[in-house]
């Protein structure tokens, strides 16, 4: 399951992969453009440099040919030696030209023509020299040999000026088959990225939309009171963080949701009930129900005073913890002694336990260093704490405070335990929040539902922790630790006097 939370992209990575998915494919799609480009550069440049090239070669050499044979002409008829010079002056042109042509011919076939054109005019040069040196007299075979060379040598030049045109035409139509290929290719690439991004763009909307749909459904119920489940959205990561805090938001006003419910009964129950008794007391005084009884009227007076002092003992704690969640509880820390604190708290307290019938224990375990408290706070916790040991102990049961240092955390921790009917284990952390009351397990919900609230905040607030161990059945066990003062501190680590 882990491991596929962490497969899930978000959507910033979503939209890199994709972005660098339609890159690289156009990239993929340039370079192959630009290879295929350099390819029909080199074609063409060949057809253009090469084919042509031949090409004009051989017309130039057929045309020096037939230039040379009307020198050679003149000079058989004339025998004027600027004839004859003329044809001389031609020859190593042509052969620079055949040269050429055989060097940049790039078909084994050129070659073989240009080698025999060379081969062809060589003849030609000869046999003029021999009819030049033969006087008057010219060979009668000298015409139609002549005639038969230079036939030879303007039929190569034709064939070899043929086959540079085919190879330049051949050249171009792949050079044409390549663009068409490039075109092709840059369109599929065009399309088929549009497409990509079409789809990508689609799931990566619809993945978004659709949980973004689900929370405003969800906020509707919300905000009409209808919590419901918890919404489930896997993915992407950034909108299932934000369900799973819109769940927490939720479950967060659920839980408000029932103390404002939890803080009506509360208010029906510790206001109604004394507001009910006082109001009764009364109004029989009033009507001189009791006129001639003066203990009855005692006792009245006694219910009505009493249910005043529960009265404001219920606002009083109501106060208090809205001034400490507020923030505006003052605190006078200085260096405690716990142990007078307690032993004062047990003093107070003991009436109690005596008219109980219940034992009130106090052993404090050696020699116990000051704490840095407020013992007005300090003391209101530890009564709470043995106020509700002693309400939910039965009689002939036990009290039992004790104390103990923890030198590891540099602190003093205060056990408060009890023989009652103890604590369910899955109620051990609910006990600390507001209007959560412990049942005695005979069918009566007792307390407020604040008094453990506050001495949490007030024990939070002196930088120590409070805790509840409880087993059912067989009592329970209230903890709680304040650090040592300063100078308790100090005096622990000092090094002893010589």
């Amino acid at each position: 399951m882990k491991r596929n939370e962490e497969l899930k992209l978000s959507i910033f990575k979503r939209l890199i992969v994709s972005y660098l998915a339609i890159t690289v494919l156009i990239l993929c799609s340039g370079i192959y453009t630009v290879m295929n480009l350099g390819e029909i550069n080199r074609i063409i440049r060949g057809a253009n440099s090469v084919d042509a090239q031949v090409i004009r070669i051989a017309e130039e050499i057929a045309q020096s040919v037939i230039i040379q044979t009307g020198s050679e002409r003149k000079y058989l008829i004339s025998r004027d030696r600027a004839f004859y010079n003329n044809f001389s002056e031609m020859n190593p042109y042509i052969v620079r030209k055949i040269t050429e042509l055989e060097v940049i011919s790039d078909t084994e076939e050129g070659k073989a023509l240009a080698a025999e054109i060379s081969a062809l005019h060589e003849r030609y040069r000869t046999l003029f020299e021999k009819a030049a040196l033969s006087g008057s007299a010219v060979p009668k075979s000298y015409p139609a040999e002549k005639e038969k060379i230079i036939s030879a040598i303007e039929k190569n030049c034709r064939l070899i000026a043929k086959g540079a045109d085919a190879a330049r035409s051949e050249k171009m139509k792949k050079s044409e088959e390549i663009s068409y290929r490039i075109s092709r290719t840059i369109l599929f690439t065009e399309s088929f990225a549009v497409v990509l991004v079409v789809l990508i763009s689609f799931l990566i909307t619809r993945s978004i939309n659709s949980p973004i749909r689900l929370l405003r459904e969800k906020t509707k119920l919300t905000a009409r009171g209808e919590f419901g489940s918890p919404l489930a959205i896997s993915s992407p990561p950034e909108i299932k963080e934000l369900a799973d805090s819109f769940n927490l938001m939720c479950e967060r006003l659920r839980e408000l949701d029932q103390m404002k419910v939890d803080f009506i009964s509360h208010l029906s129950h510790e206001l109604r009930t004394p507001l009910t008794a006082i109001k009764e007391a009364s109004s029989m005084l009033t009507e001189g129900v009791f006129a001639g009884l003066p203990e009855k009227q005692a006792e009245l007076f006694g219910i009505i005073n009493e249910e005043c002092e529960r009265l404001i003992s219920s606002v009083s704690r109501i106060l208090e913890l809205s001034r400490m969640e507020a923030g505006m509880a003052d605190f006078a820390f200085e260096d405690a002694d716990l142990v007078a604190i307690i032993r004062k708290t047990v003093a107070k307290l003991s009436p109690i336990a005596d008219r109980k019938h219940i034992r009130l224990a106090y052993s404090p375990d050696g020699d116990i260093p000051c704490v840095s408290a407020d013992p007005d706070k300090i003391s209101q916790v530890i009564e709470n704490l043995i106020g509700n040991a002693l309400k939910f102990t039965p009689k002939e049961g036990e009290v039992s405070i004790r104390l103990e240092r923890n030198g590891t955390a540099n602190s003093v921790e205060v056990f408060v335990t009890d023989t009652g009917c103890g604590i369910p284990r899955e109620s051990l952390e609910e006990i600390f929040e507001k209007f959560k009351r412990v049942d005695d397990r005979k069918g009566t919900v007792r307390g407020t539902g604040l008094g453990l609230s506050i001495a949490k905040y007030i024990i939070n607030a002196h930088g120590g922790n409070i805790w509840a161990e409880s087993e059912p059945g067989r009592g329970s066990t209230f903890i709680f630790s304040l650090p040592l003062s300063r100078s308790s501190l100090q005096s622990a680590v000092a090094p002893p006097s010589a």
